[in-house]
């Protein structure tokens, strides 16, 4: 046709309609054609408002063939947009290709012109059109993971506008399904993206890439690519990303991290106990309780936890990990980051010193839950010239927390209080053995317009990994709360990867993070049926996941004797790689997982039964 162009690979053809910017990509076991009626975008922002231009809207666009040693593709330039009758400053390309190795299919888009800061977003490659909704699903690795059906009956929405290291995508990719083929969209440029998502009720999912403006600029290249898969299924895709972080240098195993700080082998197989010092409610919190101001206010002593400890010790509970809350100055949640010192009311120095001791005595891990991102405004050494400021120059502010009034402190500044922090704890004789750097792997990476420590979201992560990199400098166990994709390398461990049970994305859930990651990341699963994000038995999913358990400090035997089989399980297959997932017949309460090293779990969830294979 006389608007169309294509490009050939070696089992792949690509058709481009120069008019419409949609392609049709055929694999020769499949045709994956873009959706006709989508249109490609740009969001722009002049003077304050928001204008909605379409690609077809430039006045001068040209179409070339592309060739290099490694591919060949189509490249696109687009200038002359207007507005209201103005001529816009503004010019980019888009480049599409396949590369001559993988014949993977790469969309790029190319910024040429936008010095004013105009482009706040662009969508865009379309959407692939799945014809057969019955016989299809989308992957979509949020928080934990989750499959969605082609024809699922209900609306289904993102969270978190559908960004890249967020909880709706814990790690930077998403697929479909579509009658035993499929494919992979990888974001090879992920800190400022995500994806463009929809699924009304009963279907179809429409889903594409989205990206957002750096600082106000789009400043860099974007690029994702699409690999496409014959007889798969969801465990294919995690495989070809696992794949991807290999040739990367991404992928960090836990016997990469035992090797750099042997403290990490102490994990496998212990259980995670998480306790707390001291709660104190301020009046301006949401958690503030006005019927019941006692409430407000709750104290443990150290001296109180240490004997709980001891007792764990009497029941058989011969391995554990001590997560402490609130140990601070005025207990959990306030005063970040000038917490020192110690809780008075609970003991002190002193006491968290004995404390400390007595998990040594004990052969326990002592580790203490910390904070460098909520910034408190009554914190002693407070200063708003450190606080996240936004493109307008306003400090960005929450008054949520059991703290109260808050900023976010800029991530250039968090590693010198993390050392200032732990020094101080040195000088009192607390050797911490792990530490929990909450947030910092779960809240959306910040972006700081202060003219003296500009931040953009991909220094916001590098800076991030900084403190969760000094943490493991000095052979302490490095966590934070969920396991973001950017940040797994630099962590041994998180507080939870969950899965999406919220009203804001359905599904069946499935462990997609855990087929990529589970012998990098050692994650704690709740056995009690009480925690949030986890469907039906919990002690069968903690199984199922290959995970350590959590156990209350004032377990019973019950309780224990569950954690003990999780941690016999977690000693075997907690470094070795999750091959396989499946849903056994095909029937979604059966389960079934593989080891790399032979052994596979089965659970039951209407029968609440299990058992364990040697392969």
């Amino acid at each position: 046709m006389r608007n169309t162009l294509i490009i050939k690979g070696d089992g792949i053809r690509v058709s481009f309609d120069t008019q419409t910017f949609i392609s049709e990509v055929d694999v020769g076991y499949k045709v994956w054609a873009q959706y006709k009626g989508f249109s490609p975008y740009l969001e722009v922002k002049i003077k304050d408002q928001y204008f909605k231009l379409y690609f077809k809207d430039a006045n001068n666009i040209k179409h070339t063939q592309w060739q290099k040693g490694f591919g060949q593709g189509i490249k696109s330039s687009f200038t002359q947009f207007t507005v209201n009758g103005e001529k816009l400053p503004l010019a980019f390309e888009t480049l599409l290709w396949i590369d001559n190795t993988f014949n993977n299919l790469h969309f790029e888009v190319i910024p040429i012109m936008d010095g004013q800061g105009y482009i706040r977003k662009i969508v865009w490659p379309g959407p692939f059109v799945i014809p057969e909704l019955k016989s299809s699903y989308t992957v979509i690795p949020r928080m934990q993971g989750v499959i969605l059906p082609g024809d699922f009956p209900e609306q289904v929405e993102m969270r978190s506008k559908g960004m890249y290291y967020s909880r709706d995508l814990y790690m930077p990719w998403w697929g479909q399904i579509d009658g035993g083929s499929g494919y992979i969209a990888i974001a090879q440029t992920p800190w400022d993206g995500g994806c463009d998502f929809r699924h009304p009720a009963g279907g179809p999912t429409s889903i594409s890439p989205v990206w957002y403006s750096s600082l106000g600029e789009l400043r860099y290249n974007r690029k994702i690519s699409y690999s496409f898969l014959e007889n798969c299924d969801y465990n294919d895709l995690c495989k070809v990303y696992r794949i991807y972080l290999k040739q990367k240098g991404e992928l960090i195993t836990l016997e990469e991290k035992i090797a750099r700080n042997p403290n990490v082998n102490r994990l496998l197989g212990t259980p995670i106990v998480h306790s707390f010092i001291y709660y104190h409610i301020k009046p301006a919190s949401v958690y503030y309780n006005l019927d019941d101001p006692k409430e407000n206010d709750k104290l443990v002593s150290f001296k109180e936890r240490s004997v709980q400890l001891g007792n764990l010790k009497a029941l058989g509970v011969n391995r554990l990990y001590l997560h402490l809350d609130g140990w601070g100055k005025r207990g959990y949640d306030n005063l970040h980051p000038d917490i020192l010192p110690p809780c008075e009311l609970a003991g002190g120095w002193e006491g968290m010193k004995k404390l400390s001791d007595t998990c040594k005595d004990l052969g326990y891990i002592f580790a203490t839950h910390d904070q460098y991102w909520d910034y408190y405004k009554d914190a002693e050494t407070f200063d708003p010239e450190q606080a996240i400021h936004d493109e307008s120059g306003h400090i960005r502010e929450l008054c949520m927390w059991y703290g109260g009034e808050q900023a976010f402190m800029c991530g250039h500044f968090m590693i010198y209080y993390i050392n200032r922090n732990f020094k101080l704890l040195k000088k009192h004789d607390i050797e911490l053995e792990g530490t929990y750097l909450d947030c910092l792997s779960v809240a959306d990476l910040d972006e700081c317009f202060h003219a003296e420590h500009i931040l953009t979201r991909k220094q916001c992560a590098e800076e991030r990994r900084k403190c969760l990199e000094y943490v493991g400098s000095q052979n302490i166990i490095s966590s934070s709360e969920e396991p973001i994709d950017w940040a797994i390398p630099s962590m041994d461990m998180v507080h939870h990867a969950p899965y999406s049970l919220d009203n804001n994305i359905k599904g069946i859930p499935v462990p997609l993070l855990n087929l990529v990651y589970h012998d990098c990341i050692i994650i704690p699963w709740s056995i009690t049926d009480s925690a949030t994000g986890i469907p039906d038995n919990c002690f069968l999913h903690a199984l199922l996941n290959g995970g350590v358990p959590y156990l209350d400090i004032e377990a019973d035997e019950e309780e224990i004797k569950k954690s003990k089989l999780v941690c016999e399980l977690h000693k075997q297959v907690g470094k070795s790689e999750m091959l396989k997932h499946e849903f056994v017949n095909g029937n979604f309460r059966k389960q079934k997982v593989t080891f790399a090293n032979g052994v596979a779990v089965n659970v039951d969830f209407d029968t609440n039964s299990y058992f364990i294979q040697q392969l």
